[in-house]
């Protein structure tokens, strides 16, 4: 094979299905000099590779020299940028439509095949409502989406009827988990949370709330619906928990320094808080086992 056929391989690519006719008038190239490039296996002249890479939006070292080699921080880049697609249950279409690029272009970067430039970074953050620094977090956690279903009451509000083969049902309360600032935590039954009997395994102890506020963003956001597990109080890294602080209710991750509990929010801009476990001996209400966001 000549040194030439990857970058003839490359381009076309980002032909696709287009006629070589078509691609020359799209990226403003010379057609019969383009067709002599090809039918000789030749590559483009630069003049023309610069205008492909320009016009493609794709890194002109890519066109010329392949897969280039990744930083630990590019890697953290293309993880997060998944995880965050993913998170907002878009394809890969989807979202290379939403920041101006073609499919086969936009899979170029989430294969790490070239770092994502800061210009798409930007795109990218704009169109998944993030900050642009959440894509460089060397650790993404999420609390896990598990099926489940919100059951409006009737006025009586009376636990609803279902099936035990299928789902447990879990009171909701009125009040919200504060993902922010805590507030404080009401005992009424708004509705009922019902969650698939795989999300609950043998879990018999559960409660569901709301989350406000923005210091678990962007893995819980306002209004979301959390289940908690009350029976789960053990300290796990990378774990939320939901915690009793100020009179109210917050979700946060947490560490044990001593007699002080870190209560530590994924948010950046979001401060740390501190408990004394020797003034609150117990402020951990359970482990929040899932979340299930309203689109």
């Amino acid at each position: 094979m000549n040194e030439d056929e990857p970058i003839l391989a490359r381009i076309e690519y980002l032909k696709g299905k287009q006629s070589l006719a078509d691609f020359c008038k799209d990226y403003d190239l010379n057609y019969p000099a383009m067709q002599k490039s090809t039918s000789r296996r030749r590559a483009p002249g630069s003049a023309t590779l610069v205008k492909i890479a320009e016009h493609s939006k794709v890194n002109l070292q890519w066109l010329v020299a392949g897969e280039l080699p990744k930083t630990d921080l590019q890697k953290t880049v293309l993880k997060n940028i998944l995880f965050f697609r993913r998170n907002k249950g878009w394809s890969r279409e989807e979202l290379a439509a939403k920041i101006g690029l073609s499919t086969p272009v936009y899979d170029l970067i989430e294969k790490g095949e070239w770092p994502a430039t800061t210009a798409e970074i930007e795109a990218l953050a704009k169109a998944l409502d993030i900050l642009p620094h959440y894509f460089f977090i060397v650790e993404q956690h999420h609390a896990p989406v598990p099926e489940i279903k919100v059951f409006k009451t009737s006025s009586s509000r009376k636990e609803p009827k279902i099936s035990a083969e299928d789902y447990v049902s879990i009171p909701l309360t009125e009040s919200f988990i504060a993902a922010g600032q805590p507030i404080i935590q009401e005992d009424n039954i708004e509705d009922y949370v019902l969650l698939h009997i795989r999300a609950a395994g043998k879990r018999n102890n559960l409660v569901a709330s709301r989350v406000e506020g923005q210091s678990m963003e962007p893995m819980l956001h306002s209004g979301d619906i959390v289940v908690i597990d009350r029976d789960d109080k053990s300290i796990q890294k990378n774990k939320i928990f939901a915690i009793y602080y100020q009179d109210g209710l917050t979700a946060k991750y947490l560490e044990v320094h001593k007699e002080l509990l870190i209560l530590r929010p994924i948010n950046p801009i979001s401060e740390v808080q501190i408990i004394n476990l020797a003034e609150e001996p117990d402020p951990i209400v359970g482990r929040i086992i899932g979340a299930w966001k309203e689109l």
